[in-house]
């Protein structure tokens, strides 16, 4: 009678073993998949805090004026003038230190 008790005691433990690696592993999933989310946001909080300059700069009519004449705009009453035969400029124009571009890149040169 012993050895039968002592294998349905074994195999009771075995059973709530069994059923425990589910739940922890699903647990151990799910931190996992936390802390990638986690990084993405934090990624995420980051761009938006760089658009939220980039936007504060361009209300600066300084600023704007650089950012218009990037684009080719002339103001009102000036003479656009069209010079060709000059070299295309490299691509890859940013600074080493910059590592985003966009308004922050030609708002230094203001500065």
């Amino acid at each position: 009678m012993a050895p039968l008790r002592t294998y349905l005691i074994a195999g009771l433990a075995t059973a709530i073993l069994i059923g425990y690696i589910g739940p922890v592993q699903g647990y151990l999933d799910q931190r996992e998949a936390l802390a990638r989310e986690q990084a993405v946001l934090k990624s995420l909080e980051e761009r938006k805090k760089r658009l939220e300059n980039e936007i504060a700069a361009l209300d600066q009519p300084r600023v704007l004026e650089v950012r218009a004449r990037e684009l080719g705009l002339v103001r009102a009453g000036e003479r656009a003038f069209i010079v060709r035969g000059l070299p295309e400029p490299p691509r890859n124009r940013r600074a080493p230190d910059d590592s985003g571009g966009g308004v922050i890149s030609w708002f230094r040169d203001l500065v």
